[in-house]
């Protein structure tokens, strides 16, 4: 075995089109945790759930929120999970008709891509890859289209990360902090893309102007920024 990627044992298993490396299917952090205990608790609490993983790479996650009880619509650019949601469809894993894929880019999404009047949002290692103003527009979309008392579980690359301490955007305003990691980091991380690179004000910023409220931002150790928020 390779040496670790980061200080979380991780392996270097990139994704199919450069958008950094395929975590989700080698762990679980209390992001994710704490996304299945909500979705379990509104499959108990009503029967059912209503989920949206946005840009959600070879579906590992999303495969856990439908084994989990929920209706999970993902969104990405690229197909890297249809292939995996057949293959757990088949194998019983999860129910038939449990999983949708929308091939979208984030700038493209529109409103009957997403479900009304959805419970949780899920989105993990995602929004950074395109610029502030459509992350929002994004948001703000996935925002009206949810339910009230709805919950988001968000995350992006950290501004203090490994990568963002050498970013060439670093000390550039939120809006237009969006460019290219430096070569060796681009090499370590498997991000090929421009990214943004957050800090915990500029997230709770997003999550505010998209509409949310309630929201609580972490960093993780590693430096990326995570945050809970409600549609109150």
């Amino acid at each position: 075995m390779s040496d670790p990627l980061n200080i979380y044992g991780d392996q270097f298993k990139p994704t199919d089109d450069g958008h950094g490396v395929d975590i989700a299917s080698q762990r679980q952090d209390e992001l994710d945790i704490h996304s299945l205990e909500d979705v379990r608790a509104r499959v108990t609490a009503k029967g059912s759930a209503l989920a949206v993983d946005l840009g959600g790479g070879f579906g590992a996650h999303a495969l856990r929120m439908a084994a989990a009880g929920a209706d999970v619509t993902m969104i990405d650019l690229a197909d890297m999970a249809s292939a995996n949601f057949k293959k757990a469809e088949a194998e019983g894993k999860v129910a038939a008709g449990k999983l949708r894929f929308v091939q979208k880019d984030f700038c493209d999404i529109a409103a009957s891509d997403v479900p009304e009047n959805f419970d949780v949002l899920y989105s993990q290692r995602a929004i950074h890859y395109v610029p502030y103003d459509t992350a929002k527009s994004a948001l703000t979309l996935m925002f009206n289209r949810m339910a009230k008392g709805g919950t988001a579980f968000i995350s992006a690359a950290g501004w203090d990360t490994e990568y963002g301490k050498t970013y060439p955007d670093r000390d550039k305003p939120l809006e237009q902090r969006f460019n290219f990691v430096t070569h060796d980091m681009q090499e370590k991380h498997g991000i090929t893309h421009k990214i943004a690179t957050y800090k915990e004000e500029d997230m709770a910023r997003l999550l505010t102007e998209a509409g949310f409220a309630d929201i609580k931002v972490t960093r993780s150790a590693f430096g990326n920024i995570k945050a809970t928020a409600r549609k109150l």
